[in-house]
């Protein structure tokens, strides 16, 4: 979720969360004397994943290192314990993996597969209790060809150190702002970007997939080879297979400006305003980024207070934008720095532990609507607050511009799914984000995760009767509960099915591995 990156920029002095993993967790000592890699388990997927040579790539409760590796999701709900995870270190791996779990015991008994790339998803979705988890997190490597300039990612890679490694090229991609957010689902769900003004979405930039299909082949994608497949996996999820490099358009790695702002909430109106303005400018400032919240979080201050991150992504720190407006009012805390966006993204770190829910919406930007959204999030904090500690949990609603050239940049590059190309007015990308600390046991979450979907109920309805309301909800901050795929438009929708349908005939995808939207599920 992204509310995570924005709580790791406000709370100065937390320790980063690491996104390094051992090289071998599997090989840590196990806990029981029984081991359970050359030794029965009763366990039938993960015996077949045995027997397929994948052994000395299992982690099973009783190994040390699986509990560490549990703990390496972002979010305290998102932790559950597959009966193995599998942690395949190539494509031929994930090929032999994925066709042995799929033929294993002819499909039989109530167990399903998980696949995980960054674990910053909503709870079910790349992780799984009853089955196993193709945990991607081995592979993580990124590379960069001068000639063709492609740089060549891995999905289980962290985006802090994709930057990093590309970094010592002199280049970087349109990847995301936190570092510790995995690359394969932000990239088939989309991909918002401090880039994205000039390079549109993340997935605008990928040039190739490499996946690996539902029997096991290993295909490319891209706009000769299997060009259907190629814009269908831009923002549609996982629906046709595992995605094993991306490669990407590279850009050259400058140095960012990286402005920070804190503003106590009686500055609301001058920050919406601004925030409008931002949205409303045309392409030529489109190197800024402007990322504005709202928070409610006791260990920074007992009032909702307001946050704004501005980003020149040339590293320019005088270009003129609306943000320039609210320079002059004075600050809780003001920051300024020009950096990397390898050392940025690794910055923005910081551990999950926390029982996570979050939901989106998209609508006109309009400031009349901004500003009743800023009224029912002061109320929702209340009502968080009359049921849950106000010291335990956190809420922070977001405003990001959504500028309707982002549709042409897509165009251009060959289209994706995410259905923006009918807008012609500039638009808000709304997020919510809540939470909860789990010593304050599930009863507690739950009123938080009802108390949400309240909130955003009432957005949605107060967009309508301000004639502002969008159909698009992008997939990478939505709840599970949400339709993402569904707002995609109709062309989209049948695309992704037919694409669906060719790619995965039996269903695997749809039925097996059931984490992630699903084109099925769409009406």
């Amino acid at each position: 979720m992204f509310f995570a990156a924005i709580a790791a920029t406000v709370l100065a002095g937390t320790a980063t969360a690491s996104t390094e993993l051992s090289p071998t967790p599997w090989l840590m000592p196990r806990n029981g004397t029984y081991d359970p890699t050359t030794n029965t388990t009763g366990l039938p997927p993960c015996e077949a994943l045995k027997v397929a040579g994948l052994g000395d790539r299992l982690l099973f409760a009783t190994d040390a290192g699986y509990e560490s590796q549990i703990e390496s999701w972002y979010s305290a709900n998102g932790r559950m314990r597959p009966y193995c995870l599998v942690l395949p270190q190539n494509t031929n791996e994930v090929s032999t993996a994925l066709k042995a779990l799929v033929n294993s015991n002819d499909g039989a008994g109530d167990w399903h597969i998980a696949i995980r790339s960054g674990g910053h998803g909503w709870p079910g979705s790349n992780n799984i209790a009853d089955g196993v988890t193709i945990d991607l997190t081995m592979m993580n490597s990124s590379s960069y060809d001068k000639q063709t300039n492609l740089a060549g990612i891995q999905p289980g890679g962290r985006w802090g150190n994709v930057y990093t490694d590309l970094h010592q090229y002199g280049v970087t991609v349109t990847g995301g702002r936190d570092g510790d957010v995995g690359v394969g689902g932000f990239l088939l769900g989309g991909g918002n970007s401090f880039f994205s003004g000039r390079m549109g979405f993340g997935c605008d930039s990928v040039i190739n997939f490499e996946v690996v299909l539902a029997n096991g082949t290993i295909v490319n994608a891209n706009n000769s080879t299997n060009p259907d497949l190629w814009r269908a996996l831009k923002g549609g999820g996982s629906n046709f297979g595992i995605v094993t490099r991306f490669d990407m358009e590279a850009i050259p790695a400058k140095d960012i400006y990286y402005e920070l702002r804190l503003l106590s909430n009686n500055y609301s109106d001058n920050v919406v305003d601004a925030v409008v303005g931002f949205a409303d400018q045309n392409q030529s400032l489109a190197d800024n980024a402007l990322v504005t919240f709202y928070a409610y979080n006791t260990s920074v201050s007992n009032d909702i207070y307001i946050g704004l991150i501005h980003v020149n992504t040339q590293g320019n720190g005088n270009s003129s934008t609306t943000f320039d407006k609210l320079k002059t009012l004075p600050s809780m805390i003001s920051a300024t720095t020009v950096e990397s966006m390898a050392k940025a993204a690794v910055g923005s770190q910081v551990a999950g532990n926390s029982n996570n829910i979050g939901t989106t919406l998209t609508f006109r930007n309009d400031p009349q609507i901004l500003r009743r959204c800023v009224e029912l999030y002061k109320e929702f904090v209340e009502t968080l607050k009359r049921s849950i500690n106000p010291d335990k949990f956190k809420a922070f609603i977001f405003f990001q511009p959504l500028p309707a050239y982002m549709a042409q940049i897509s165009h251009q590059k060959g289209g994706n799914m995410l259905g923006l190309d009918s807008i012609s007015y500039n638009g808000i990308l709304w997020s919510i984000g809540v939470a909860v600390d789990p010593s304050e046991g599930e009863a507690a979450f739950a009123v938080a995760q009802v108390e949400t979907s309240i909130f955003t109920a009432r957005i949605k309805e107060e967009t309508k009767l301000l004639n502002g309301e969008m159909d698009f909800v992008y997939l990478n901050y939505a709840d599970a509960r949400q339709d993402a795929l569904g707002s995609y438009g109709a062309a989209n929708i049948q695309h992704i099915r037919e694409v669906a349908s060719a790619y995965d005939p039996t269903q695997v995808f749809q039925r097996r591995i059931p984490g992630g939207f699903k084109i099925s599920r769409v009406a």
